[in-house]
């Protein structure tokens, strides 16, 4: 009994101290855009060169396939093969209507040929606490369907398990990531990298289920 109630002590303490961890960021970043809201009349101009060239490569898509083919996450995640200079050049040197837009073959064609696959710069991490069945909550878990579907999402954590690629230390000016140090857990999907929101239920999870 004490044993169950220290665990359940120190899982409440783990969460507690995520979501004061997540509340400071929340509260710096407030603080940094009420900075920038009064010192810029106007809006906030990127001071990393590859952001700025992303948002133009961005702008082009939506201008290309219209919103309803648009994915305005999947431009922020490219990382070009070559030096900036000469994707920028190359861009620049697409074939555009009266408008400024590019066909969708030309840009198709163009990211195919100077980017990497969004998502590239995150590598597969073999999460080293995994096991195929928790102890945890699982066994308090009667019904066999629910069991089930429940070792299907666990089973999921294998999936989610990444790291930053050594790519991102060595040319960190290629990439949008961070150069985190250790493997992390991502929420999946078109979501490649860590959200600090979707962090906060990640870790609620990856405490109850003892990872």
């Amino acid at each position: 009994m004490l044993g169950f109630q220290a665990r359940s002590f120190f899982k409440l303490c783990l969460i507690s101290f995520a979501a004061f961890f997540l509340v400071q960021i929340t509260m710096k970043v407030a603080e940094s855009l009420s900075s920038c809201s009064s010192n810029s009349a106007g809006p906030v101009i990127p001071t990393i060169p590859l952001i700025g060239f992303l948002e133009r490569v961005q702008e082009t898509a939506l201008s290309t396939f219209g919103g309803s083919q648009f994915d305005p996450k999947l431009y922020v995640d490219l990382s070009p093969k070559f030096e900036l200079s000469k994707t920028q050049d190359a861009f620049d040197k697409l074939p555009r209507s009266a408008n400024g837009s590019v066909s969708v073959e030309e840009l198709n064609g163009f990211i195919e040929e100077y980017f990497e696959g969004a998502g590239d710069d995150m590598v597969y991490a073999e999460p080293v606490d995994f096991v195929p069945e928790p102890e945890g909550f699982l066994p308090k878990v009667k019904s066999q369907e629910v069991r089930a579907r429940a070792l299907e999402v666990h089973a999921l954590w294998k999936n989610l398990s990444t790291k930053v690629s050594d790519e991102v230390v060595k040319r960190p000016e290629f990439h949008t990531l961070l150069p985190l140090p250790k493997p992390v857990m991502i929420p999946g999907s078109r979501f490649r990298e860590v959200n600090y929101w979707k962090s906060y239920w990640i870790i609620r999870l990856l405490v109850l289920e003892d990872l």
